[in-house]
């Protein structure tokens, strides 16, 4: 399954995915996908390869759907556009839409619905307004904790989950610099699954489900001054509120600045300040020194971190420093590139991190800190006749407080809860992709070695995430694709102080969907998601919904 734009709605990966798509001025092609620095970045966003693999599809239900093949929904001052510019082909200066709509249901009964209204107000000015609806209600099976091993039961319970989402955005462009106003708003629904028996759909609804809510809203400045020799900016500042509905409240003020200037053409000079505060905390300072010549692209620098503030289990005394640096040579010209980096982490999860990623969790107020000292990694990309790419990356980490998920039992439903472990991981990861104007085909493996096998809940040795489409005159669109996982471990605390170990056997999730662009204006398309049917269980004791087949249509005006 693919997971790569599950969050394309929220206005904060806005600002991430343009400045990743400013490298396109690097000159690398733009039909392929190579891991270059873009020689403006400094604010890099760096994604910790000891986050929990947790598919994204989890919280949007349509197990195998992303907007690859749609129209763009708008078109901001950042260039963002996460849905492509399909349909038949057209002369002349390609003209966004001011209304995008998106209309899908599938049996079980999954309905799920997008629209973006974007006016068109000219190169300096943008505003837009979106909302997003993804449910499912019905049953998922249920799991049975039986011989050290969870497996499905035969039995199934009710599953409804619910995620209503709206946002708004407004931004203005001058000759060397923009900036942008967001906020966005999210509330959502999840059954938890019953320790035992099959409650009624009524009382799932008033007494065993987690609710929560999620409110963000930033500002961003920053420069786009093309001069090499400028004084580059980058500010970002948001509030972001946290509701369980429960008792459990979180206010929390980001803030992200980034200062940098050339030193003689060659040389650059920058300094990164980030964090995260409330009555708890985390603190980041980066200075860095960066050379580019030729061939060569060499980054040194140092993160110096910290979190406090009492409520939060954490590694020590929560300070780290930990190295940024990198050295990358274009081997054969614009065909491959080796790289070493060396890096480091420290992360604080609030329970706004936490429940955006695992709706069913506990009620508790805890924050925790994961660290990374140190992370090692060596790698080439590569690229063949601007049709053929290929990566290869060997990673070393060593984690303190590794962040992975156990099964507890409260009132009579299973909840989620922090597990914390120290281990040395080692991690490969490879890719491939192939890409001509009608053909399109991509394959990523990841193998994952733990020192410690406890800090490795629900986490696979083993994945490999593929996929195909084939477009017929960029009219008919046919996409399959297919993600497997090895079999897992889990834990399971029934009583609550009692931990046992469970085997999660593997899966396979095979999806396919058929696009068919009627005019300009007007697509329509079917879809199936899990095919095989497997049982697919990310988080200990919940299933996903099994197959589903679906139909929908989007209109752009």
């Amino acid at each position: 399954m693919i997971r790569i734009l599950r969050n394309i709605i929220s206005v904060f990966p806005v600002l991430l995915l343009a400045a990743q798509g400013a490298a396109a001025q690097t000159g690398i092609n733009s039909t392929v996908e190579v891991e270059r620095d873009y020689e403006g970045r400094i604010a890099r966003t760096v994604k910790s390869p000891l986050d929990a693999p947790v598919d994204d599809s989890l919280l949007n239900f349509k197990l195998n759907f992303d907007y690859s093949t749609f129209y763009s929904p708008y078109k901001d001052l950042y260039e963002f556009t996460p849905m492509m510019t399909l349909g038949p082909a057209s002369e002349g200066r390609v003209v966004y839409p001011w209304l995008y709509a998106r209309v899908a249901a599938a049996y079980p009964w999954t309905p799920s619905a997008d629209v973006y209204v974007s006016p068109r107000l000219g190169e300096k000015f943008s505003l837009g307004a979106y909302f997003n609806h993804d449910s499912y209600w019905g049953r998922v099976p249920q799991v049975a904790l039986t011989g050290g091993n969870a497996v499905y039961s035969g039995r199934k319970a009710w599953g409804d989950r619910m995620k209503n989402k709206a946002g708004a955005f407004m931004g203005f462009r001058w000759k060397k610099g923009e900036l942008k106003l967001d906020a966005s708003y999210s509330g959502s629904m999840y059954a938890l699954a019953p320790v035992s028996g099959s409650p009624s759909r009524q009382d799932v609804l008033n007494t065993y489900s987690n609710k929560f809510d999620h409110l963000r809203a930033g500002l961003s400045i920053r420069s786009t001054n093309p001069d090499p020799s400028a004084f580059y900016y980058d500010l970002n500042v948001a509030y972001r509120y946290f509701s369980n509905r429960q008792g459990v409240l979180e206010h929390l003020a980001d803030a992200d600045v980034s200062l940098g200037a050339t030193v003689k053409r060659e040389h650059k000079v920058y300094l990164r300040f980030s964090g995260t505060f409330y009555n708890f905390g985390l603190w980041k300072i980066s200075p860095t020194y960066r050379w580019e010549h030729d061939r060569w692209r060499v980054r040194a620098g140092l993160a110096f971190s910290s979190v406090y503030g009492g409520n939060i289990r954490r590694s020590g005394n929560g300070f780290l420093i930990y190295p940024d640096a990198s050295v990358r040579f274009e081997a054969a010209r614009n065909a491959l590139w080796l790289y070493l980096n060396l890096s480091g982490d420290n992360r604080m999860y609030t329970r706004y991190d936490l429940f955006a990623v695992n709706p069913w969790m506990d009620n508790s107020g805890a924050v925790y800190q994961s660290a990374v000292p140190v992370s090692a990694e060596l790698g080439l990309n590569g690229l063949v006749r601007d049709r053929f790419s290929y990566s290869l990356g060997v990673n070393y980490s060593m984690a303190r407080n590794h962040l992975s998920y156990l099964a507890i039992s409260q009132a009579q439903s299973w909840y989620q809860t922090v597990d914390l472990q120290d281990s040395h991981i080692l991690t490969v990861t490879g890719r491939l992709k192939w890409q001509s104007p009608a053909f399109r085909a991509q394959a990523e493996l990841n193998y994952r070695g733990f020192s410690n096998r406890d800090a490795a809940l629900m986490t696979p040795a083993f994945d490999v995430d593929a996929v195909m489409e084939y477009n017929l005159r960029q009219r008919l669109f046919i996409r399959a694709d297919c993600y497997f996982r090895t079999s897992t471990v889990g834990w399971s605390a029934y009583p609550y102080d009692q931990a046992s170990v469970y085997r999660v056997p593997s899966f396979v999730d095979v999806g396919l969907r058929i696009s068919y662009a009627v005019n300009t204006h007007v697509m329509v398309f079917v879809e199936g998601n899990n095919l095989a049917n497997s049982k697919i269980q990310y988080f200990l004791n919940y299933i996903e919904p099994g197959i589903n087949i679906g139909a929908g249509i989007c209109l752009k005006l």
